[in-house]
């Protein structure tokens, strides 16, 4: 998008991606990790290969999990996919069964297509009440505490029923925590791990710590699974600043519960309530329910589809999350990340530019389909739900006026304030288009020989300004 765009990387503003919107945790006043003590210390050992065992780095992961969880029940990842492949092809042969929460990342999908398995999905609550037969037949579940794209935040006992059952069945249970830390670690189930050899729990350090190009994930399982995948895990997969890095973040005083993670908590909580009541208060916005630091938004009832909503912010240097493919290709939801407010302000100012813009494309659109069917394909809206949207027997051809916004408070038009909190020309007292007379003139005028614009230009003068 930088490139498209022709500007540099550090001017897109980005609510694609679900990192810790307080930052790192190397610029967090209260409890502050230094940096340069970390990367020095880093720097020392890029000499040498990594002790493959990562003994200390497991340990302050074991550490920071809590529950009595050892280095023995830690493995580590380059990134939570990373993990999450190395458990399915170890345990996974061709055509078993794999079932996927329905909708979430597609890398769930495309790790279990690449080891041959069989895949189907379901909702987050029918997979926690999968009946004995599907249990039997699967390999492996997948799910996600909370889910992704939606931020449900599902219950521990739920989570823990349903490790048993699977347990009962001889089905690996993985358990995507990716982000619970930024939403609520009570909900973790990692303390079931310890005694439970068909269970997996993956957990993130990139995005909690808000560095996305350190690539750093542990999963939690029994001694016996964690050595199985420790033995088939690739050699050497973590690099010395990540090792660094994460043993820093891990040894924070408190753990999930530190200064760090608990006011991000509450900031995350703070600002999405705040997005959610600013959308709530734009019309085609409707926010979905979230735990998470991101917000899952539908907007079936907005003029534009997902798409070109996504496209239209993107435009502007502002890039959402495009949810088409985590919904079989409806263009109806966008993911929002929680970021600081004057980001979140910035993207709901820049929507009034994305809608008059993309008004103006659609209205574009509509004149030249009117202009070349002669009004033929307009003029009828007996279907229309919005019929009639200035008065009864009004003439429909200029379903959008070739004119807006002309700016003329003659014509009955206005600025108001918008939804999003700028000023937009509404025509909703504006009525010469809609009348018969003066809707033929002006279609016969822009249908004649000649430039389009300038044919709207010679109808305004000729035809609209003498009806004032």
């Amino acid at each position: 998008m930088a490139e498209k765009l022709n500007i540099p990387e550090s001017d897109i503003l980005d609510f694609s991606s679900n990192i810790n919107p307080l930052g790192t945790p190397f610029n967090f006043h209260e409890d502050k990790i230094d940096l340069e003590r970390v990367f020095f210390a880093s720097i020392e050992k890029l000499g040498q290969y990594p002790d493959n065992r990562y003994l200390e780095l497991r340990n302050a992961a074991a550490a920071f999990a809590g529950h009595g969880v050892s280095f023995e029940n830690i493995v580590l990842g380059n990134g939570s996919c990373e993990l999450l492949h190395l458990a399915i092809q170890s345990v996974v042969q061709e055509d078993d069964l794999i079932i996927v929460p329905s909708p979430s990342s597609g890398q769930y999908r495309h790790i279990s297509e690449l080891c041959g398995a069989r895949i189907h999905s379901f909702t987050s609550a029918e997979i926690l009440n999968l009946p004995k037969m599907t249990l039997d037949r699967a390999r492996v579940v997948i799910i996600q505490n909370p889910n992704d794209p939606t931020g449900e935040l599902l219950s521990k006992d739920a989570l823990l029923n349903l490790a048993k059952k699977c347990a009962e069945h001889g089905t690996l249970l993985i358990v995507d925590e990716s982000s619970i830390e930024l939403a609520n670690p009570d909900m973790s189930i990692v303390d079931m791990t310890l005694d439970n050899d068909h269970l997996l729990v993956i957990r993130s350090v990139s995005d909690i710590i808000s560095i996305p190009g350190i690539r750093l994930a542990y999963g939690i399982a029994s001694r016996s699974m964690a050595g199985i995948l420790n033995a088939a895990r690739l050699s050497w997969n973590i690099g010395a600043t990540e090792e660094a890095i994460g043993i820093a973040f891990f040894s924070m005083d408190g753990g999930p519960n530190s200064k760090y993670l608990s006011k991000a908590r509450a900031l995350i909580e703070k600002e999405r309530q705040y997005i959610i009541k600013r959308f709530s208060g734009i019309y085609g916005f409707d926010p979905v329910k979230s735990s998470a630091n991101y917000l899952l938004v539908d907007v079936r009832d907005l003029f534009l589809d997902s798409v070109r909503l996504t496209e239209g912010l993107a435009s502007h240097g502002i890039i959402i999350r495009e949810c088409s493919d985590f919904f079989n290709g409806e263009k109806r939801y966008v993911r929002i990340s929680v970021k600081p407010r004057n980001d979140f302000e910035k993207l709901i100012r820049t929507l009034n530019d994305v809608f008059a813009e993309l008004s103006r494309e659609d209205a574009r659109e509509k004149l030249e389909e009117t202009i070349e069917h002669g009004g033929a394909a307009s003029a009828g809206r007996g279907s229309c739900e919005y019929y009639p949207c200035h008065f009864a027997g009004q003439d429909c051809t200029f379903c959008f006026c070739p004119f807006y916004a002309c700016e003329e408070e003659r014509t009955g038009g206005k600025w108001i304030e918008s939804s999003t909190g700028g000023q937009v020309w509404s025509c909703e007292y504006c009525t010469l288009l809609h009348r018969p007379k003066v809707a033929k003139m002006v279609l016969d005028a822009l249908m004649a020989d000649g430039d389009t614009d300038d044919n709207i230009r010679r109808a305004w003068k000729e035809i609209i300004l003498p009806q004032l």
